[in-house]
C-alpha cells in the first residue's frame, strides 16, 4: 500500500524524463546497444560498471560497519564541526521536496543521513543508510560515487542509476576538498522520490560543499600562521642553517633565501625531493640531499595546533663526514636534481629482466636513444615507463642535460599550464613577481618525460604540438618564444588511438608523439621476471636494513612465474617490502610467508599442471641461481634457502630425467671448512 504522503501529480516533463532514462537504461543494459541520448559522463559510468561486473539488478549496497562504529566515525571526522550546522537548516530546506540530507566520506561510507522517517524507510529497502558503502564500484552509477569517481558534482535522476531497485530515486552530490592537500574529504548529497526532482538541488550542495571549503581556507590559513611563528624562532634559534616551513600539504610557506638557489623548490611551491610519507614520520627524522656543491641533511620537525599536526619546518645542514666530502668533490652533472636526488638515473644494464619480451623492448630502446625523435612508452601502469624513459635518456646525447619527469595526470587542469610552460610576473592573481620557468625550460638541453600524457587536457595539446613542431614555448602572460633543445619521451596505459576517435585527444599529436612508439609488456608476460625482480627488490630491502638478503624457495619462483601480478613491477615491489619489513629476521621467504592468494594460485598450479612441468619450472630458477653463484652449491642452497642436501638431490633428479649422470660433482667451494 502506498504512503498517502508520498501521492503527487508528476509534472509532465518529470514523466518524460523518467521514461527517456528507463528507454536508454533498456538499450544499454538489456539490448547492449549505445543509447543515442545519454549524458555521456552516465555512460561511462555505467561502462565501469560493466567492467565491474556489478549485477543491473543488485538490490541492495553493501552494509560494511556497524551503526555504533558509525557514530564515532562521524564524531572524528574532521568536517563534523564544519558540516554539523548545515544538517538542520537543510533538514527544514529541502522538507517540502522529500529529501535527504546525506554525508559520505571519501570512500562513499554513509556516516549521515537526516530527512523525514517514512522517506528513510523507503531508502532503507536499497540500504541507503548509515556503515552502507556507495562508491560507484560498489554500488553502481550513483552521485555519491560517481562524484568520488569524477572528482566533481553529479546529479543521477531516475534510471540514470545503473542499478534498477534505485530507479524510484533522484540525487545529487558534491566532493568536499581540502584546500591544502586537495585530496577529496567526504561527499555531501541530497537523495529524493525521482517524482520531486528539482534542478536546483545540485546547486545546493556544490554551495553547500564552496562553503565548508571556505571555511577549510580559514583554517588553512590559521595553521600556516602557527607554522610561521615557529619558523621565526627555529631561525632566531639556528641563524646559520637553512630552514624551510611547509603547511600540511607540503606547501612552502617561507624558507631560507639559500634555499631557492639550491634548486629544491618547484614552480608550484612543492619542495623537491619530500619522502612520500614524511608526515607520518617521526619528529627528528632525516634524510639526505644533493645541494649545489655539497650533500645536506635534513631534519624533520613537525608542527601542531590543538594536538594535530599541522606542517612541518625542515632544517638543512651540510653533511660534514669525510666519506661525505669526498664524495661532494667529484664532478657533477649539470642537471637538476630528480624528485629521488640520492638514485642516480636508471641505464639499460640497471633494468632488470631476461624474457624475450622485455628484452625486445629494450633493444627497440636502445636502438633509437641516439635518435632525437619523440618517443612514445605504451603498457599498463606499473611496467617501469619511467626507468626505460631514463634508459633512454642515459643512452642519448641529452644525456649530460637534465632528466624532468612531469606526471600530467597528478597535476591539478588549472595549474598543469604553468607547470608545463612557465608564467611572467604578474600574469594571474597570485603569480610570483619574477615569474618562473616551466618544466620545459628546466628541461633544456635535456629529456622532459610526459607520463600519463592522455590525462593532458585537450586545450593545452596545442601548445605541446608546438613545442614538438617548432622546439620552442611561450610563458603564460609572455609575449616572446624562448627556443629549446630537449627530446620529448612520453608515456601511458591508455589507448590513445581510441581517444582520438572520440575526440579526447588531438589527432596531429598523437601522430607526432607516435615517431617511435615501444611496448613494455606487463610482467604476466615476462616468465622468469617476476621472481628476479622480488630478488632485487629483497636485496635492496636487505642493504637498508645492514642484513643479509633473504633466501628464496623454488617454489616461490614457481607461484611468481604463473601470478597475474595486476599491479607489475610496482606490486612486486610492495610485496617485497612487506616481507622484509613482517619478516626482519627470517632467513628465507617460502610459500606459506606470501598473502593467501599466493598460496591459493600454487594450489591451482599444482592441480592444473603435470609434476614434470612443474619440476622443469623449479629447475630453472634453481639453474639461474647456480650460474650466478658462479656454481658453488653451498651459496646457491643458502639462496634458495633449502639444505644443502636437498639442492644435491634436485640436481641429481634434473640430471637423471635428463638422460645423464646421476652423480653429482663437487666443487671446491662444496668441501667443508678445516678445522684448524
Amino acid at each position: 500500500m502506498s504512503n498517502p504522503m508520498l501521492v503527487r501529480s508528476v509534472p509532465e516533463g518529470i514523466s518524460q524524463a523518467i521514461k527517456d532514462t528507463e528507454d536508454a537504461w533498456q538499450q544499454f543494459v538489456v539490448w547492449e546497444n549505445i543509447p543515442p541520448h545519454g549524458r555521456p559522463f552516465v555512460l561511462d559510468s555505467w561502462r565501469r560498471c560493466q567492467a565491474e561486473h556489478i549485477p543491473p539488478h543488485l538490490a541492495a549496497a553493501q552494509r560494511l560497519v556497524k551503526e555504533s562504529l558509525v557514530d564515532e566515525l562521524w564524531d572524528n571526522h574532521p568536517l563534523h564541526d564544519a558540516l554539523a550546522p548545515y544538517f538542520q537548516t537543510l533538514t527544514d530546506t529541502m522538507h517540502p521536496s522529500r529529501h535527504l540530507v546525506v554525508f559520505t566520506d571519501a570512500s562513499g561510507l554513509i556516516l549521515r543521513i537526516v530527512g523525514e522517517s517514512f522517506v528513510r524507510q523507503a531508502a532503507e529497502k536499497m540500504n541507503f543508510v548509515p556503515g552502507s558503502n556507495w562508491q560507484e564500484s560498489q554500488a553502481g552509477t550513483n552521485a555519491i560515487g560517481t562524484s568520488l569517481q569524477l572528482g566533481t558534482p553529479v546529479q543521477i535522476f531516475a534510471a540514470e542509476h545503473y542499478c534498477a531497485p534505485v530507479h524510484q530515486w533522484t540525487c545529487s552530490a558534491a566532493p568536499i576538498t581540502d584546500p591544502a592537500t586537495r585530496q577529496v574529504l567526504g561527499v555531501i548529497d541530497l537523495t529524493g522520490f525521482r517524482e520531486y526532482h528539482h534542478p536546483h538541488s545540485l546547486a545546493v550542495v556544490q554551495s553547500i560543499a564552496r562553503a565548508v571549503e571556505d571555511h577549510l581556507r580559514d583554517q588553512l590559513e590559521l595553521e600556516r600562521f602557527t607554522i610561521f611563528g615557529e619558523y621565526l624562532e627555529l631561525s632566531a634559534r639556528h641563524p646559520d642553517t637553512l630552514l624551510i616551513a611547509l603547511d600540511r600539504g607540503g606547501q612552502v610557506i617561507r624558507c631560507s633565501s639559500a634555499i631557492w638557489d639550491q634548486g629544491w623548490i618547484d614552480s608550484q611551491n612543492q619542495l623537491k625531493h619530500l619522502p612520500a610519507d614524511y608526515a607520518r614520520l617521526d619528529d627528528g627524522a632525516s634524510w639526505e640531499l644533493e645541494g649545489l656543491h655539497e650533500r645536506w641533511k635534513c631534519i624533520l620537525h613537525h608542527c601542531y595546533r590543538q594536538h594535530q599536526r599541522i606542517g612541518a619546518i625542515i632544517q638543512a645542514v651540510p653533511c660534514l663526514s669525510p666519506v661525505r666530502k669526498k664524495a661532494v668533490s667529484a664532478p657533477r652533472s649539470s642537471a637538476p636534481a630528480k624528485e629521488d636526488s640520492h638514485m642516480t638515473l636508471a641505464t639499460f644494464h640497471s633494468l632488470i629482466g631476461r624474457s624475450p619480451a622485455f628484452l625486445k623492448a629494450v633493444g627497440e630502446a636502445q636502438d633509437i636513444a641516439r635518435s632525437e625523435a619523440p618517443v612514445l612508452l605504451l603498457g599498463e601502469t606499473g611496467t617501469g615507463k619511467e626507468l626505460m624513459a631514463q634508459a633512454i635518456h642515459s643512452a642519448s646525447r641529452f644525456a649530460a642535460g637534465p632528466f624532468v619527469a612531469v606526471n600530467c595526470g597528478a597535476i591539478p587542469p588549472d595549474l598543469i599550464g604553468s607547470e608545463l610552460f612557465g608564467f611572467e610576473g604578474g600574469s594571474f592573481t597570485g603569480a610570483a613577481r619574477e615569474g618562473r620557468p616551466g618544466k620545459f625550460e628546466l628541461a633544456d638541453g635535456g629529456t622532459i618525460f610526459l607520463d600519463e600524457i592522455g590525462e593532458l587536457p585537450l586545450a593545452l595539446q596545442p601548445y605541446l604540438l608546438r613545442v614538438l613542431d617548432l622546439g620552442e614555448t611561450t610563458r603564460i602572460g609572455g609575449q616572446s618564444a624562448r627556443r629549446l633543445n630537449l627530446r620529448v619521451i612520453a608515456a601511458t596505459n591508455q589507448n590513445l588511438e581510441a581517444m582520438v576517435e572520440r575526440g579526447a585527444f588531438r589527432r596531429d599529436l598523437f601522430y607526432r608523439l607516435n615517431v617511435l612508439p615501444i611496448v613494455l609488456p606487463p610482467v604476466r608476460e615476462r616468465p622468469g621476471d617476476a621472481i628476479e625482480l622480488f630478488e632485487h627488490f629483497l636485496r635492496r630491502a636487505a642493504q637498508r636494513a645492514g642484513r643479509q638478503p633473504w633466501a628464496i624457495a623454488p617454489e616461490v619462483a614457481l607461484v611468481f612465474d604463473r601470478y597475474p601480478w595486476t599491479g607489475n613491477v610496482r606490486e612486486i615491489r610492495n610485496l617485497a617490502e612487506r616481507l622484509a619489513a613482517t619478516l626482519p629476521h627470517r632467513q628465507a621467504i617460502a610459500v606459506q610467508d606470501l598473502p593467501a592468494t599466493f598460496r591459493d594460485a600454487l594450489r591451482d598450479i599444482r592441480r592444473i599442471h603435470s609434476p614434470e612441468e612443474l619440476r622443469e619450472q623449479e629447475w630453472a630458477w634453481i639453474q639461474r641461481v647456480l650460474e650466478e653463484c658462479g656454481g658453488n652449491r653451498t651459496l646457491a642452497a643458502e639462496r634458495l634457502g633449502i639444505h644443502r642436501s636437498t639442492l644435491y638431490r634436485k640436481i641429481r633428479r634434473h640430471h637423471t630425467s635428463a638422460g645423464e649422470p646421476g652423480r653429482v660433482l663437487l666443487t671446491p667451494h662444496d668441501l667443508p671448512a678445516r678445522r684448524s
